[in-house]
Formats: structure tokens, C-alpha cells, sequence
């Protein structure tokens, strides 16, 4: 993110954004995979530690305030990827910006249904 694009006045909330994909089978089921995580431009990798109680639930952070500086403000496409037995079962793309403040979705689904 170019920091210029934000001006050091701006009052933001202290609360801590996630943007999530909640993934799940036909049924309505949680997904729950073996591991997952972010990309973009090949180069740069997010992964983020679960516990077994949120695993169960078929949620996962795709990107958090902490990165916020790793997205450009209109939006950076990013892709999460989900692994389940030793193969990718989910290849998600995502528009991801920021407020100057929070991570924003732009673009794509929060919400994805898949076979499983």
C-alpha cells in the first residue's frame, strides 16, 4: 500500500478487522480443511494458525488489518487457497482493499459452497 495515500489525521476504530471466507459442502456443512492460505503475485504468502474449534466451523481469515499495508486502497486481487487431503480443493479469488483504516472486500464472495 502506498501510505501517501492516507492522511496521518484520519481517526480510526481500534477494532481489529478479519476478512473471512466461510466455506461449506451442499448441505450447509463447514468445510474443514487441512490447511489453507493467501496469496498474491506469486511472491507473497499469508498463512494464519487456527484452532481446532475454528477449523470446525469452515471459517478462514483470508487477510486482517495486520496486512493492511500489503493491499492497495482501490484493491489487490488475492487468492485463497484451501488444501484437504494433499490436494487444493478451493481456489478463491478476492478483491481486497482498505479505508485507510480497515481491510475492505471489494470484490468476491465471503461465502462459497463446494463438493465435500
Amino acid at each position: 500500500m502506498n501510505s501517501a495515500e492516507c492522511d496521518g489525521n484520519l481517526f480510526c476504530t481500534k477494532e481489529f478487522r478479519t476478512i473471512s471466507l466461510e466455506i461449506t459442502n451442499q448441505e450447509g456443512n463447514p468445510i474443514v480443511l487441512d490447511d489453507f492460505y493467501t496469496f498474491y503475485d506469486s511472491r507473497k504468502k499469508f498463512e494464519y494458525e487456527l484452532n481446532d474449534i475454528q477449523k470446525r466451523q469452515g471459517i478462514y481469515p483470508v487477510l486482517t488489518d495486520a496486512e493492511m499495508d500489503e493491499v492497495e486502497k482501490e484493491g489487490t486481487t488475492l487468492i485463497f487457497v484451501g488444501e484437504k487431503d494433499g490436494r487444493n480443493i478451493v481456489e478463491h479469488q478476492m478483491v481486497i482493499g482498505h479505508d485507510c483504516c480497515h481491510v475492505i472486500l471489494i470484490e468476491g464472495e465471503s461465502k462459497i459452497v463446494i463438493e465435500g
